[in-house]
């Protein structure tokens, strides 16, 4: 069995005159032969403990140029590295077209596959940030993007996107369209309460500042309150086309005749005209109608009034015409 080159020194043969010449030449073919034998182990188990440090080194600085490796089979599979002083990459290919990289950089590390149909997916790490991003040849893409201040996830289909945004102080959602199945509760919201959302039914306490379109409304009261001195609130407007077109409406003011601290406080229905037609107003009941006032009542009629009663017209009172007093018979 081999043990090292120290042998080869120690079994050197000697030689001497008395030695035939096929005496010599038989111990130095056997001397070859055990030398070639230390050789192939010596060579064969070489590691870094057969060097001293220096000599090490030496070896090392011997690579000092880029490095490029291709390994290719007889199936079209390939295998590709390069090194150089600005990072690290791998490339690996078969013959349908599959690929798989990996670059590293001092910066970043990014792994990339990709397939013959055209789905690609890649993974991009860097101090800062973790983002992947999943595509196919149709254009739709999803991707997740990660750093110390948030998260976004986006998916887009052509012209369509939805994108969901997390961050420290609060989260971003956008989508041409939202689903929510099941129970849905909002709470610490910017007043005291919460808001629970379950199937058709909302269930909370005060909506303010908002435009409702398009519902029905049922079993409700509805409250608009005058405030500062007839300017904000107190009017229910119905409009025509759209909002810009006030047809008419309920309103409540402090607008009517009298001085500045004693008005006319009023509530009135009321029609507008829009783009030059005038709204006229009609007011119907099945059975009757009652008309009361603590004070007077006022009709005009900027042509003329009409007051038909099928069955009659009934005035109690006195009445006059004209400022006189109209004298009915008695019969």
């Amino acid at each position: 069995m081999p043990s090292n080159l120290l042998t080869a020194d120690t079994t050197f043969p000697t030689l001497t005159q008395e030695q035939s010449t096929d005496e010599k030449f038989e111990k130095i073919t056997s001397y070859l032969y055990m030398l070639l034998e230390q050789l192939r182990y010596s060579m064969g188990n070489l590691d870094k403990e057969n060097f001293n440090d220096a000599g090490l080194e030496e070896i090392a600085n011997i690579i000092t140029e880029p490095v490029y490796v291709q390994l290719k089979d007889d199936e079209e599979n390939i295998a590709a590295l390069t090194v150089t002083a600005a990072g690290l990459g791998t490339r690996l290919s078969d013959a349908e077209g599959n690929i798989t990289q990996l670059t590293a950089t001092s910066k970043s590390l990014t792994s990339r596959i990709s397939s013959a149909e055209g789905s690609i997916s890649t993974l991009q790490q860097t101090a800062t940030s973790l983002t992947s991003r999943i595509s196919d040849a149709e254009g739709n893409i999803s991707s997740l993007t990660q750093t110390v201040n948030g998260m976004t996830l986006s998916v887009t289909n052509g012209s369509s996107s939805s994108t969901i945004r997390l961050l420290a102080n609060g989260v971003q959602l956008s989508s041409q369209s939202i689903s929510f199945s099941g129970m849905v509760s909002f709470t610490d919201l910017s007043t005291s309460g919460w808001t629970t959302i379950n199937g058709d039914n909302i269930t909370t306490g005060t909506i303010e500042a908002i435009d409702i379109y398009g519902c029905t409304i049922e079993g409700s009261t509805f409250q608009s309150v005058l405030q500062a001195n007839g300017t904000v609130g107190g009017e229910i407007q119905f409009c025509y086309l759209n909002t810009r077109y006030v047809a008419g409406g309920i309103r409540l003011d402090d607008q009517g005749a009298g001085t500045e601290y004693e008005r006319t406080y009023r509530m009135f229905i009321y029609t507008n005209y829009v783009q030059g037609v005038g709204f006229a107003m009609k007011l119907q009941s099945a059975s009757g109608i009652s008309m009361e006032a603590d004070e007077n009542v006022f009709l005009y009629a900027g042509t003329r009034m009409t007051i038909r009663g099928d069955s009659g017209i009934y005035l109690t009172g006195d009445v006059y015409v004209n400022g006189t007093l109209l004298q009915v018979s008695s019969s």
